[in-house]
């Protein structure tokens, strides 16, 4: 945290709790912890195992096994004679039984065309496009993160600098005052310093504004909304001459590790391995089949419940071969549906190729123009200080106007307040173009 904070946090009472002061390292991690998208992303993760249990689950036999009980109570009014003729049942009454009943079966499925070893490929290319997608959206939140703490940095630091120039322009009003005790100076120039303080210190409130607003959006990203009040503390990294960076360098390494064009790749392969598996849907299956089976009949109740019984037992082996000859042309369109899948994913790659390449681009000449500004505004910042400097001595040798010394002033804050605004926004370029390349650049990222 600057230096203005640093101070004013100290003067604080001694009961108040100090607001916790986050690094770029701690917001990162509550992001990864909190930030619901990734969040949901890391979930979709546990889908994996599972869905690899189930692939390998299909190559093992099935196992059923079922159990029941039933009474039936039957009252008759007609009955058949020997001949199946009806007549008059001479002995109305109702009759009552019941029966129970084990079954297990075994079936296991000796050939299915291939379709077991292409969708445990499917599950497998699932779970990397899985990965590949947490990689994709832990990118995208770092940028966020870091781009939104970097605000934070850079808000402080315009803070910091509204606060020595209030802290100058008060300065300025008791060196005016002085010397109108003097008889040096007049009136006019007392009143103009009192209202450059006047106007200086709404500068200090809405900078102070700026920077509670950077930390509430800061909030928002690390998604901690119960968390108590915080501050940040971190500098910009280094602004370097991004000139010495190659473009087609690092066009090739967007397009060989961005988790974007990964992620892509990774639905490739999954439309790939469901087009295999929906092609062995044609091709024959043969399956074998075990069953044991036994149940238990008595008057009344008497076999209610029984789980056991042995008044009839029976067991059954069966082979079969299936061929799909006709499918009413459902295969076809299950076919076609993939292979249009897959030719879609093939082209979202390409897609994706030609958007990196425009991005890595475009986001090079903004770091480099970024550059250029800060370089740019850096001299002038320090052209301005100087002649802030020899103002200041001539306005003390009376030898330049108090309205020449605040057009001083206020031409150094302008270019201070610029210089800042270049350094941070060469910092919010180079996060972007780290985000396309999908990683960090030469001489250090403020990416982790």
């Amino acid at each position: 945290m600057g230096c203005v904070l640093a101070l004013l946090l100290a003067a604080a009472p001694l009961d108040a709790q100090a607001p916790q002061v986050l690094s770029l390292e701690d917001a990162l991690e509550l992001a990864r912890r909190n930030n619901p998208l990734l969040r949901q992303a890391i979930n979709d993760l546990e889908l994996t195992p599972a869905g690899m249990r189930a692939a390998w689950g299909a190559f093992l036999p099935r196992l059923d096994l079922s159990m029941g009980t039933n009474v039936n109570a039957n009252r008759r009014l007609q009955a058949e004679d020997n001949f199946g003729n009806p007549i008059v049942n001479p002995n109305v009454e109702w009759v009552t039984v019941s029966r129970s009943s084990q079954n297990i079966s075994v079936g296991f499925s000796l050939f299915e065309g291939g379709r077991r070893f292409h969708q445990r490929g499917v599950e497998r290319a699932q779970g990397i496009a899985r990965e590949r997608g947490v990689e994709a959206e832990m990118t995208a939140t770092w940028g966020r993160v870091a781009t939104s703490f970097y605000e934070t940095v850079r808000q402080s630091d315009l803070l910091e600098l509204e606060t020595a120039i209030l802290e100058g322009k008060r300065l300025d009003l008791e060196s005016t005052t002085r010397l109108f005790e003097l008889a040096v100076g007049s009136r006019v120039d007392v009143l103009a310093a009192e209202l450059e303080v006047q106007r200086q210190e709404r500068a200090v409130r809405l900078a102070e504004n700026e920077h509670a607003k950077a930390v509430l959006a800061l909030r928002a990203e690390i998604v901690a909304p119960d968390m108590g009040e915080f501050t940040t503390r971190g500098t910009a990294p280094e602004p370097f001459d991004p000139t010495a960076l190659d473009e087609g360098a690092l066009i090739g390494r967007a397009l060989d590790q961005s988790p974007l064009i990964l992620q892509n790749r990774a639905q490739v392969d999954v439309s790939r391995a469901s087009l295999s598996a929906v092609r062995s849907a044609r091709l024959p299956t043969i399956s074998l089949t075990t069953g044991f089976y036994q149940s238990g009949y008595a008057q009344e109740y008497g076999a209610t419940f029984q789980p056991f019984s042995s008044d009839s037992r029976y067991a059954s082996a069966s082979l079969s071969l299936s061929l799909p000859v006709f499918t009413g042309f459902s295969a076809e369109r299950d076919i076609a549906d993939a292979q249009v899948q897959l030719a879609n994913a093939e082209e979202g790659v390409r897609q994706t190729h030609l958007e990196i390449e425009r991005d890595v681009r475009s986001r090079l000449i903004d770091l480099r123009g970024a550059w250029d500004s800060y370089r740019l505004a850096e001299r002038s910042s320090e052209i301005a200080e100087e002649r802030l400097r020899l103002a200041r001595e001539g306005y003390r040798l009376t030898t330049v106007t108090f309205a020449d010394l605040q057009l001083a002033i206020e031409g150094a804050a302008n270019e201070r307040r610029t210089a800042i605004t270049a350094r941070y926004d060469f910092v919010a370029a180079r996060i972007l173009l780290e985000q396309v390349v999908g990683g960090p650049l030469d001489g250090g990222t403020p990416l982790p």
